[in-house]
């Protein structure tokens, strides 16, 4: 997979991004939150179906804690 996240902390992550999935390749110099970490890979042209697949590798439960966080 050419982006790929990991899961360091219970709200945080880094992300590593390589093309064709981004312009050009890419990686989180700090953790990022989760809706940091969309940002950054949309704004380098990266797909929101990879994104949600590289964020489920590395997080199963990313889904429902979002959906906790908001409540």
């Amino acid at each position: 997979m050419a982006i790929k996240v990991t899961k360091v902390s219970e709200a945080f992550y880094r992300v590593t991004a390589a093309p064709p999935h981004v312009g050009e390749a890419w990686s989180s110099s700090v953790p990022l939150r989760l809706q940091q970490l969309c940002q950054e890979l949309l704004a380098r042209e990266a797909h929101q179906t990879d994104i949600g697949d590289a964020i489920d590798e590395a997080d199963r439960d990313w889904l429902i804690q979002q959906k906790n966080f908001k409540k």
